[in-house]
């Protein structure tokens, strides 16, 4: 399997970095345009959220404010037009019922699709 080239390496890091500003921001529609129409989120504790309708209604009805989002250990692999990255983060957030910021520590995975040229996300997973 041949690696990534760096310059699809630095396009996905710019997705993720975009993708964690939009959340922070509470920017839905933003973050939706990094999204392949096929989307999947897989959430720790409960059902995955499949296609774009799913996963945009999930992210418009986000009660939580995310207040910072720590990552480490990023990594990317991939061949070809398939990726996929891991890391480890830290978000720092609160909620509508109480806010005192609290924690959230764990990693995510993600896939990413290069479709005509423009990497797109596909899937993320995600464990605290």
């Amino acid at each position: 399997m041949d690696a990534l080239p760096e310059e699809a390496i630095r396009a996905i890091k710019r997705i993720h970095s975009s993708w964690l500003e939009y959340e922070i921001a509470g920017d839905g529609p933003s973050l939706m345009e990094l999204c392949s129409d096929d989307i999947e989120l897989w959430p720790p504790h409960g059902r995955p959220w499949l296609g774009r309708a799913a996963v945009s209604a999930q992210m418009m009805g986000a009660t939580a404010r995310i207040h910072g989002i720590e990552i480490a250990d990023l990594r990317i692999r991939g061949a070809n037009q398939l990726a996929y990255l891991t890391a480890n983060y830290r978000t720092t957030f609160s909620s509508a019922e109480n806010d005192i910021p609290r924690q959230a520590v764990g990693s995510h995975l993600w896939i990413l699709r290069n479709q005509v040229g423009t990497w797109l996300v596909t899937l993320v997973s995600w464990r605290s």
